[in-house]
């Protein structure tokens, strides 16, 4: 061919050689295998430029209805004339053979058109600001949803909605592939924008009705509420915004056009998604947290102002945080307003921003005349009488069938360089063999029929419906398995749906005389000892199943036990250390029931100051800590016998506490000494050192101590902070910075006695400091020996956080601290042992009031003696003398807000033995996993437990374990 012309045709394939083509044994192949093939003008010979009707299997062409040949030329060129010349020579023949018809007859063309190819790149500018655009709105979802406080897995929610809106554009793709829908000629960039911005928009519509829902109704009612609220306004929301695709897609460029289309199924996907996986996704988080915080709604909604109800001004504690935009807004208008605005902008896009009055003349021409400018006074082609149906097609028609990159070749092959080029279009000439017929195919249903793919459909049909299967299939096993625990315990603690929260197991058969000592393990291992010269390892399981025990008994005389003065065990609950008063700590393989090579520590006869395992186990085993009364520390392994030692103070220790541990930071030992100094110990690359704690005001620990003085030091590994007293003082002491948070006033408490707690550590949506949303200081009164409980609250609520930022600004107004926090004091009679658990509440053992009025005196009486011989021996109880004994005493619960529960103490598994002792005085106590307490009774052990006990070992974060049950009626009393 000449310069400035070039054909475009299936012939290329073989190069036009009629001898190619009759070698070539088999068309389809050479037709697959060249599929990327370039013609001598550089262009692509794409399918769905060279064949018409085509049909696929496989992605390779099967058969196709008809071969298209194009001509390309320059108007100057006089390529048209001859083109003119031989078709008209080639319709003569046609006819004349009888072989074809041809359409139109005498082979000469009726009209043209002209046609606009246009490739609009984005350029930088348009890649700055969509980028931009992407950023914002991330930024804006991932903001949003970390300020929620209705999930617990804020990133598991963050990945749940960015899969919906993956899901939604990749099926909007498959499904417009699919019905052979084009959607090339849109940039990539923009396609998921529009499922960003309504998706996101829906999605926190119904997250903020659910968080709107007073907290207390049941999960299930709770989303059932939400989507009726909200449900109909998103559906009215997504039907707007596909009438106004619609609407402005019939006055759009025609990759708008395309674009408005893909996101017409986008929209309806994405809404679909979010009806069914988004609102799964939200309602197992939702019931995780209420998991979580139930005990929290249980402690601080009190029936007065938060049972459920709406305040007067029609909003609770939810809208109070939406007051405060801690949860996301959401509006009617944003994403339909967003959506009109991208619209235009996409629309002058490509129009190459023209000047506004240009562009709504170039949109109207678009309107009035789709097929473009018809040069011609000629009508446009139509198809005539006699010509077959689906045979005659436009060349507007034709030309939107290709692809965008045939046209951006088209463009470089005639324009280097340019972005867009205008042709003179002629309409077609079709040449159909005589006797064939497509006049079977009717109307508009066969051909929306005929553009799916019903071979692809057959072939994939049963690979999709045992896909579904197998999904569903392993989507039920994985939810079975994950909520079986929760299910199980749902059985297990309330097997006819009734019973307290508060369960009562008695550990019996165990000792003849007295328990005076207690250690356990969040594993759900309690030792206790008694004065029998007993040391007994109960082996827990669950409150309704029986736990098993051993008795430790010394096997050679190198374990001399007796007698003991302290004991530790190991958070996994596999090792005991046993320290006599005189000679080696043995050491208790509790899985292997037997003792272990002692370890060579000198006490001096004094109980030491701290005794414990090392929270962290290394390879080589676990490690005891042992703090002498004179400041040495020694760090012993227990499998190999190596110690290391270190001074921490050349003073006397007054107090101790080795709770200032987290799974991110290493152990810290605080100690007070009797110089009145505050020392924290650590270990770094396997050596021990020890840094004075400075604090940052003045301490409530004077420049000499007593060592029979009052001290007290005890952790908060969560908050990462540690509590120091004396006297009636109590300091809160950020432990990295040493400053005072704050100096709490107490009453005279007696040694020991003394215990902080809070509720769930939390985060300052203002600072990011820690914060909690009580804080509790426990003892008990030195004089009468009453139970003292102070509590604050933040003043703005009690569903408002108290931020303990160690550096507060007085100015700062938003997150407020214990400075307007309300402080509430709480007490209670006739108290003997109690201890705090997880759950922000205090568990403990009490005297009846009315038996303690009969008998004021004569449990004096038995005191005192308790006192005077503590080795005396007394007679054995009979069943009746048992049931009596427990009706004197009742267990008993304080939340933080001051509410008493009070629970029977029988316990009907341990009604049937006979070996009970007459009880004076209950104790000690110590804590066993997250909420049960461990209360020495008599011979035997009292174990409480609030609610379902799994034994599972601290969580990392020490965060309030959850309550599987439902809250049943029981004597409170305030």
């Amino acid at each position: 061919m000449g310069k400035g012309m070039f054909f475009h045709s299936p012939l290329l394939y073989w190069n036009c050689s009629l001898s190619a083509i009759k070698a070539d044994t088999n068309l389809i192949t050479t037709v697959n295998k060249e599929f990327n093939k370039r013609s001598p003008a550089n262009v692509t010979l794409r399918w769905g430029s060279v064949f018409a009707g085509k049909n696929f299997h496989h992605n390779q062409l099967v058969k196709a209805d008809a071969l298209v040949i194009s001509f390309f030329y320059r108007l100057d060129s006089s390529a048209g004339e001859l083109w003119d010349q031989r078709a008209a020579i080639l319709a003569q023949e046609a006819n004349s053979h009888g072989r074809y018809d041809v359409y139109p007859s005498d082979g000469k063309e009726k009209g043209s058109t002209l046609y606009e190819f246009r490739f609009q790149p984005m350029s930088k500018l348009d890649n700055f600001m969509l980028a931009g655009c992407y950023l914002l709105t991330l930024a804006y979802l991932t903001i949003s949803l970390r300020n929620l406080r209705a999930v617990k897995s804020r990133l598991g929610l963050i990945a749940a909605v960015l899969i919906q809106m993956a899901f939604s554009v990749s099926s909007s793709f498959t499904i417009l592939a699919f019905f052979k829908v084009p959607v090339s000629h849109v940039p990539r960039e923009v396609f998921p924008f529009v499922v960003i911005v309504i998706g996101s928009e829906n999605m926190f519509r119904l997250i903020n009705a659910v968080l709107e829902t007073p907290a207390e109704q049941p999960t299930t009612s709770r989303i059932a509420i939400a989507l009726g609220e909200v449900g109909f306004l998103s559906s009215v929301a997504v039907g707007t915004d596909l009438a106004l695709l619609f609407i402005l897609g019939q006055f759009s460029v025609p990759a708008v056009r395309e674009f408005c289309t893909f996101a017409w199924v986008a929209l309806i996907m994405d809404f679909f998604l979010h009806l069914t996986y988004f609102l799964a996704v939200l309602s197992v988080d939702v019931r995780r947290l209420e998991l979580r915080d139930s005990l929290d709604r249980l402690t601080f909604n009190r029936p007065e102002s938060y049972g459920g109800r709406m305040d007067p001004e029609g909003r609770g504690k939810s809208g109070e945080l939406i007051m405060q935009r801690a949860m996301p807004m959401s509006t009617r208008i944003a994403g339909s307003v967003i959506l009109i605005c991208f619209l235009v902008a996409l629309n002058m896009h490509f129009l190459e921003n023209q000047s506004p009055l240009r562009t709504v003349i170039s949109l109207c021409e678009m309107v009035t005349n789709r097929g473009g400018t018809r040069l011609t006074d000629s009508p446009g082609p139509s198809p005539s009488p006699i010509m077959p149906i689906n045979v005659a097609r436009t060349p507007t028609a034709w030309l939107k069938r290709q692809d965008q990159l045939t046209g951006k070749e088209l463009i470089g092959v005639v324009k280097p360089g340019a972005y867009r080029m205008v042709a003179k279009a002629y309409d077609p000439i079709f040449f159909v063999v005589r006797g064939s017929s497509r006049s079977k195919i009717p109307g508009l249903m066969p051909s929306l029929v005929s553009a799916v793919a019903i071979d692809t459909v057959k072939e994939y049909i049963q690979g999709f419906i045992l896909t579904v299967i197998v999904v569903a299939a392993a989507v039920t096993l994985l939810m079975n398995h994950l909520l079986m625990k929760d299910i199980t315990a749902d059985l297990v603690e309330a097997p006819e749906n009734e019973g307290p929260s508060l369960t009562c197991q008695t550990l019996y058969e165990g000792h003849s005389l007295d328990v005076v000592m207690l250690a356990a393990s969040p594993r759900g291992v309690v030792v206790s000892v008694g004065l029998d010269r007993r040391i007994v390892v109960w082996k827990l399981k669950t409150m309704w199943q029986l736990p098993s025990k051993d008795i430790i008994r010394p096997t050679c005389p190198q374990h001399s036990l007796w007698p003991i003065i302290a004991i530790a065990l190991d958070e996994k609950g596999e090792w005991l250390a046993i320290a006599p008063r005189q000679g080696s700590v043995s050491i208790w393989s509790i899985k292997e029931a037997t003792f272990k090579p002692s370890v060579s520590i000198d006490l001096g006869g004094h109980q030491p100051s701290a005794f414990f395992f090392e929270p962290r186990s290394r390879g080589d085993g676990p490690r005891l800590i042992v703090l002498r009364h004179d400041g040495w520390l020694s760090e012993v392994c227990v499998r190999t016998g190596n110690s290391v030692h270190h001074r921490i103070c050349t003073g006397v220790v007054v107090s101790c506490s080795h709770g200032g541990f987290t799974p991110r930071l290493p152990l810290r030992v605080v100690t007070a000494c009797q110089r009145g100094k505050i020392f924290v110990t650590s270990k770094s690359a396997g050596e021990w050192y020890s840094r004075q704690l400075s604090l940052l005001e003045q301490p409530v620990i004077p420049s000499i101590l007593d060592p029979s003085e009052n001290c007290t030091i005890l952790p908060l590994s969560s908050l990462g902070m540690i509590v120091t007293s004396r006297s009636c003082k109590v300091d809160l002491v950020d432990l990295l910075s040493g400053s005072v948070i704050r100096t709490f006033q107490t009453g005279q408490f007696k040694p020991n006695s003394l215990r902080v707690f809070h509720a769930n550590r939390r985060t300052c949506l203002y600072c990011g400091c820690p914060a909690v949303l009580s804080f509790s200081i426990a003892y008990s009164e030195r004089e009468s020996g009453m139970f003292i409980m102070h509590t604050w609250f933040s003043s703005s609520g009690r569903m408002k956080d108290i931020c303990l930022r160690a550096e507060r600004d007085r100015r700062e107004r938003k997150c407020s601290g214990f400075e307007s926090a309300v402080e509430s004091t709480h007490w209670l009679e006739n108290v003997e042992t109690w201890e705090p658990t997880n759950l922000n509440l205090v568990a403990g053992i009490r005297r009846r009031e009315t038996i303690q009025e009969e008998s004021s005196s004569d449990d004096s009486e038995l005191l005192s003696q308790h006192q005077a011989s503590s080795l005396r021996r007394r007679k054995k109880m009979g069943k009746k003398h048992s049931a009596e004994d427990d009706d004197e005493w009742e267990a008993w619960t304080m939340h933080a807000d001051g509410v008493v529960t009070s629970y029977p103490l029988s316990d009907s598994a341990a009604e049937e033995s006979d070996e009970f002792l007459l009880v004076s005085r209950a104790g000690p106590v110590c804590r066993v996993g997250q909420r049960s307490v461990a209360v020495g009774f008599g011979n035997t052990v009292k174990l409480l437990a609030v609610g379902n006990e799994r034994y599972e070992g601290e969580d990392d974060n020490d965060d309030i374990s959850q309550i599987s049950r439902k809250a049943r009626p029981h004597h409170h009393r305030r």
